[in-house]
């Protein structure tokens, strides 16, 4: 008995560091990934509540079905990406300008400057993927139709990453992005973090303008082939609403980096 106390004894300051260590863990120390159960959505763009609707016919609403997944709760960081350079099954990004990749202060900022087959590299290096675009939505905004992570409200700098529209406010003025998870009044139904906003989030969908209008009910993952994949949610250069959107996709060539592109994982 004596010599269980002793152990309990040793022990119990080791716990007590490794509760602290986890409390206060930041974003890019965190496994955190958030579970969306499977659901029945009406995907794209609904004309009855975003005006929008008519200048993207692309986005035509219609109902999927998808099997429940899970998703990384932030966008991947510049730390998270540069422990897998190090690890060797990384490419380096592009570096300068406002590309994150080398920059010290950046570390809980999202990377960018990652090419889509970059990112994809990554998701497997830690066992997972890239989210098809129609679980990217659904964990955006849930099954409610709203038109924003966090409803249905115009984006302010309280919710998310963003310009505004005279410009000149690049990131809510700080002329970059911000950590993830530094906007909590703007996250998904589920919790999810910055899916307006920071950066534009590659998915797995190649694009197809008319891909809406006869994509499978269950589970789409895009067209089999393309030239540009599908990235999604807007990016702190964004200066309008409707560059947020949650329905909103932009296409974009896989082997391009950009500033306004980073990625989360999903699986």
């Amino acid at each position: 008995m004596n010599g269980i106390r002793s152990t309990l004894h040793t022990i119990a300051p080791l716990l007590l560091v490794l509760q602290t260590l986890h409390a206060n863990a930041s974003p890019q120390d965190s496994p955190d990934m958030v579970a969306i159960p499977g659901a029945t959505y009406e995907m794209g763009c609904d004309p009855n509540t975003d005006y929008v609707c008519s200048y993207v016919p692309e986005e035509k609403q219609h109902s999927v079905t998808i099997d429940a997944f899970k998703i990384d709760k932030y966008e991947v960081t510049t730390g998270q990406y540069t422990r897998c350079v190090e690890a060797g099954h990384c490419d380096m990004p592009t570096i300068g300008g406002l590309m994150h990749y080398g920059n010290p202060e950046a570390a809980e900022f999202p990377i960018n400057g990652v090419s889509w087959y970059q990112a994809r590299k990554f998701c497997e290096w830690k066992g997972k993927r890239l989210p098809t675009s129609a679980e990217w939505e659904l964990a955006a905004r849930g099954t409610d139709g709203r038109t924003y992570p966090w409803g249905f409200e115009e984006p302010d700098c309280t919710r998310t990453v963003m310009d505004r529209a005279n410009a000149g406010y690049l990131g809510c003025g700080t002329g970059d992005t911000l950590n993830v998870g530094s906007k909590p009044k703007g996250a998904s139904p589920y919790g999810v973090m910055d899916m307006a906003g920071n950066v534009w989030e590659w998915t797995s969908d190649w694009y197809d303008e008319s891909y809406y209008f006869n994509s499978p009910r269950n589970n789409p993952k895009g067209p089999k082939h393309g030239e540009l994949k599908i990235t999604r949610g807007g990016d702190f250069m964004s200066r309008q609403g409707y560059e947020l959107r949650a329905t909103g996709r932009f296409p974009y060539y896989p082997s391009n980096p950009s500033p306004a592109i980073g990625f989360r994982c999903a699986k």
